[in-house]
């Protein structure tokens, strides 16, 4: 923000500073001028701000795009961090807002008050020649990026003001030369037609675009006056000038003096391989945000003594009734894992400081983090571990349509906006880390890591035995590939090993040579086959332990484990028995032989 100079124009940086008498006299004569539109936009308000959606406003008639970080002293980075928490709660009460003809829009009616109850944070502003600390600062980024787009799609300007001085590193361009002050130094303008706003942060920019029903052509204009005005250069703030005697000096607070590059990560369920990513990731001075209490599946070696850690222990409890309740209503437990991930993403967007400039969060999270804004003006990276929601909804419409008489793959499907957003994220995200190679194979910025593999000593129950089973790891549900399966077994007629409950029904095995066990009964020195054509696999927990036990597998390529016949691993189209008896029976003559690898 700018606040307008004293009466004789703003205080040349370095030659003077403001007294006593030149405080008192700006304060109380902004105090007036806010009282005064305060009553006046209490008389006469205009209506509020619709939502719109860009399907409905297809057309991009402005755009203004410009750098959110410029090369101000180290000992401003806090007040550069600050003005960006700024824009980021601004940016979200005008995103996707439809001003309407006639309708008058209101930078600070928009926006509101930047008050520090409501989150904003302390940013540079110019008052009376000085660069001063103050909560809301920096917020004139986006009036004159509005400003820019506004009369580019030739809008009428009601109100707006200019600069009279400028910080030495902010380029002055008069196309968006809108000084705000709350709350009576204001940008406002009217449209001629009915436009939407779009106003968001990227890592590194500030983009607002103006949309539109239908194409318009370019009206871009800049008045002469405003061209003719150079606003003075300030080369200094209150934080770097260090004049003792000036009434408003002050210097940096001691957090902000040891203040660096902070990394947050946004921690789900725990799993070993992203555990060990964010292990060898975490600086101290980091953040770490878990629902867990302790925080115990993330064991950092070396000097971590000043990572943050947040935990949530109480979120372990209502996940657990959550999940208990869904079971006992007969409801989707995948339904109240989104529930979940939901609440447990607002969670964590309260906890984020400010200063917070990359995050590294669980992919359950995504969507919800990207919709709350929270990403926006920082970097991040995705701990992935399931295809995206699109890739994921698609494949199951394709085994719907070859299984339709399935119950079990008509599952809870994410909401459109949920879908939308993890795509609009996943396209801006500096890096996907995943273990998975069909994951990481649809992302060019993709990371790989590696599986955590068990120990290939797995002790036999009585001595060694030969290999004689042939395992499906349940549940029997379709997208397991539970009907592929039986109709192998159908065809070949050996004995099936099923691990898990039959959710298919209680039939679906009926009249065929299965033999049912628990998980935690079965022999895995004993296991010769894992046949597995799933639709996907996400965590292939049991197929990694199995093939550290020297069995073969027999499964789809969207199971995480790569083909490589050399050692036992087959790849086979989910829904295709055909393709895999032939290699089913060759496994099936060699039965009883360990794998050699």
């Amino acid at each position: 923000m700018n606040a307008p100079g004293g009466k004789n124009g703003p205080t040349k940086a370095g030659t003077a500073h403001p007294g006593k008498t030149a405080v008192l006299s700006f304060l109380f004569r902004s105090t007036a001028l806010q009282s005064k539109r305060l009553v006046a936009d209490t008389l006469w308000r205009d209506r509020p701000l619709k939502n719109g959606n860009d399907e409905e406003f297809p057309f991009v008639v402005a755009e203004s795009v410009s750098p959110l970080r410029t090369n101000t002293d180290s000992r401003e980075r806090y007040l550069q961090v600050g003005k960006i928490e700024n824009l980021r709660l601004a940016c979200g009460q005008i995103h996707r807002k439809v001003l309407a003809p006639g309708d008058t829009f209101s930078f600070w009616r928009q926006v509101g008050a930047p008050w520090r109850l409501r989150g904003f944070k302390k940013g540079r502003e110019v008052r009376e020649g000085c660069v001063i600390p103050t909560t809301g600062g920096g917020l004139c980024q986006l009036s004159g990026s509005l400003l820019q787009v506004a009369i580019s799609a030739g809008c009428e300007l009601i109100e707006r003001h200019r600069h009279s001085a400028l910080p030495a590193d902010v380029l002055y361009d008069p196309s968006r030369d809108a000084t705000i002050f709350w709350n009576y130094v204001d940008l406002r303008f009217r449209s001629p037609i009915p436009i939407l706003f779009e106003c968001h942060l990227t890592a590194n920019e500030l983009v607002v675009r103006i949309r539109a029903k239908s194409p318009k052509p370019s009206v871009f204009r800049i008045e002469a006056a405003c061209m003719q005005h150079v606003p003075l250069r300030i080369e200094a703030s209150c934080y770097t000038c260090f004049k003792t005697a000036c009434l408003r000096q002050c210097n940096p607070p001691e957090e902000e003096k040891a203040g660096s590059y902070k990394t947050a990560f946004l921690v789900d369920e725990p799993q070993a391989e992203l555990n060990a990513y964010v292990n060898c990731s975490v600086r101290s001075g980091d953040h770490l945000l878990t629902r867990n209490s302790s925080g115990t599946e993330l064991r950092f070696e070396g000097d971590h003594s000043r990572l943050v850690t947040k935990a949530f222990p109480l979120f372990r409890l209502r996940r657990a009734w959550k999940l208990r309740s869904a079971v006992l209503r007969g409801g989707t437990v995948a339904k109240a894992h989104f529930e979940l991930a939901q609440l447990l993403a607002r969670t964590y967007c309260k906890h984020v400081d400010y200063d917070v400039e990359h995050i590294c969060l669980a992919q359950t999270l995504l969507p919800h983090v990207w919709k709350a804004g929270s990403l926006a003006g920082r970097s991040f990276d995705v701990l992935m571990y399931r295809l995206p929601i699109n890739v994921l909804e698609e494949k199951l419409q394709r085994a719907t349509a070859l299984y339709p008489y399935s119950k079990t793959l008509e599952e809870f499907r994410a909401p459109k906006w949920f879908a939308e957003a993890e795509e609009e994220a996943l396209r801006a995200a500096r890096s996907i880390v995943t273990p998975h190679p069909q994951i990481a194979a649809l992302f060019k910025n993709a990371t790989r890591i590696p599986w955590d593999m068990p120990s290939r000593e797995i002790k036999a129950v009585s001595g060694d035995r030969e290999k004689d089973l042939v395992v499906f790891f349940g549940p029997t549900i379709a997208r397991k590939g539970a009907y592929a399966v039986r109709e192998i077994v159908k065809q070949l007629g050996f004995e099936l090993t099923v691990v898990g409950p039959e959710l298919e029904g209680p039939d679906f095995w009926r009249g065929l040579p299965v033999r049912r066990i628990e998980l935690a009964s079965l022999p895995w020195d004993r296991i010769h086959t894992v046949l597995q054509p799933a639709l996907f696999e996400f965590w292939p927990r049991h197929l990694l332990r199995a093939q550290a036990a020297g069995s073969h597998l027999l499964i789809s390529d969207c199971c995480g484990i790569e083909e490589n016949h050399e050692k036992g691993v087959y790849h086979v189209p989910f829904g295709d028995p055909a393709s895999a008896v032939a290699i089913m029976e060759t496994l099936l003559a060699n039965r009883g032989k360990a794998l050699c690898v």
